[in-house]
């Protein structure tokens, strides 16, 4: 498995299934009180016009995960040390293991002052203790970003993180093999496929990865299912086996006729290596992997998601990732001058240029900077049509029950039966966890 891709499903799709961590007990979330060795941290906001400074001596310590997003992050750092003469030390750290090591890195003093979550995390985050709010850079990470970022990086009501870029899923397509096929709808991809399968020689016209639910959802809203009601945060309303998901859902059941493969085989493990050999026409992944796909030495093209037989475009989930200071920071003031630098608009534009990571920030797609290339353009028009990745803590109990009724569907079981024992296990282990 590649390795940004391996880890950033690991972070998106399957961290879910975890149980909330502790961390920072007995600590209001929203007025976070101990620092890496167990006393106040100084959070006293500066007057409205008074410009916040860092404390004298201040070192940062920055989790976040680098790899291919390493020429960005080389870059972000050199320019805040040349700027504000602070130490930055950088290390790997996948946005999946913040919390878990935070846990306990950041009462033993060696945690991070800044580090990165993804949408999912930020609730988690937030009720364990272990992030100070975005205060003093409220307004201005306001106005520059997408309103369902801003969203992902608030709780109750408090902005807690900086966005920084935005992610989803759609489909790459390999232009030489693909090359002038109708694609302009799920019945033209089913067909192109049936034509271009030759199982015995594993080579598929698409291929995605069915047990792993969060890419099954696109599929159920396009048919107007949905998680959460009120767009992703009303857990008193579950739409998991609405008619919308149920259709999708069998939607989904019928795609074996092209992907002729036991639910435990259809991996990305699998997936991934027939792509790399040129024997996958059309995979369907995330945009992160966009700097790893434009390496690629076949043409690779993105095809934003199609109609739905009877139904409309298929909607695949969008998150977004941010950067959050920790309440055990010994220096809050400089943590939150880093994080607003590394997240300004101008950086995420960097960022994009460098590595093909998309903006949280409002973007046209046109400015300078921004790549022009078929993967970014063609993932910033999915973008414009995806459905908003639930953020709640209860997110974590979702996608257990939901890759139990997709496990049941895809060996032939009814796909109402099968979400409604769905949606009766969520709705109880949301009732049990209060």
């Amino acid at each position: 498995m590649k390795k940004k891709l391996g880890a950033l499903l690991l972070s998106t799709l399957m961290m879910f299934t975890l149980a909330a961590c502790g961390g920072n007990a007995g600590t209001n979330s929203a007025n976070p009180t101990s620092n890496a060795e167990g006393t106040p941290a100084n959070t006293a906001e500066p007057a409205a016009n008074e410009e916040l400074k860092p404390e004298p001596g201040a070192e940062l310590r920055f989790w976040t995960y680098t790899h291919d997003l390493k020429p960005f992050t080389d870059y972000a750092i050199k320019e805040f040390e040349q700027k504000y003469n602070i130490k930055v030390a950088v290390e790997d750290v996948g946005y999946w293991d913040s919390i878990g090591r935070l846990t306990t890195d950041g009462p033993a003093g060696v945690g991070a002052d800044v580090f990165g979550l993804q949408t999912p995390d930020v609730a988690n985050a937030v009720q364990s203790g272990l992030v100070l709010p975005n205060d003093y850079f409220e307004e201005e990470t306001k106005s520059i970003n997408k309103p369902d970022t801003i969203a992902a990086a608030t709780h109750d009501g408090i902005l807690y993180g900086y966005p920084w870029n935005v992610y989803t899923f759609g489909l790459y397509y390999n232009k030489d093999l693909v090359k002038d096929a109708k694609l302009e709808t799920w019945d033209d991809i089913i067909a192109f496929a049936k034509k271009f399968n030759d199982v015995k020689n594993n080579k598929y016209g698409f291929l995605y990865e069915p047990k792993t639910s969060a890419f099954d959802v696109a599929f159920m809203t396009g048919y107007g299912g949905y998680i959460f009601g009120n767009n992703e945060t009303d857990v008193n309303d579950i739409g998991i086996n609405n008619e919308g998901s149920v259709k999708g859902l069998k939607f989904i059941q019928s795609l074996r006729e092209i992907m002729p493969l036991e639910l435990a085989d259809a991996t990305n493990n699998l997936k991934e290596g027939l792509w790399g050999q040129g024997k996958l026409a059309i995979n369907m992944d995330g945009s992160w992997a966009i700097g790893e796909q434009s390496k690629q030495p076949f043409p690779v093209a993105v095809l934003p998601m199609p109609k739905l037989p009877g139904g409309e475009n298929a909607m695949p989930l969008a998150g977004s990732t941010g950067y959050y200071v920790s309440s055990y920071t010994k220096y809050p003031n400089a943590a939150k001058i880093f994080a607003n630098f590394i997240t300004t608009k101008e950086m995420q534009i960097k960022n994009n240029e460098l590595t093909g990571a998309l903006p949280a920030a409002n973007i046209t797609g046109t400015e300078q900077g921004i790549r022009n290339d078929e993967l970014t353009q063609g993932f910033l028009k999915q973008i414009a049509s995806s459905h908003r990745f639930p953020g709640l803590f209860e997110t974590q109990y979702v996608w257990p029950a939901l890759d139990a009724a997709v496990a049941e569907v895809w060996n032939g079981g009814d796909p109402k039966a099968a979400l409604d024992k769905a949606a009766d296990k969520l709705k109880n282990n949301i009732a049990n966890q209060k």
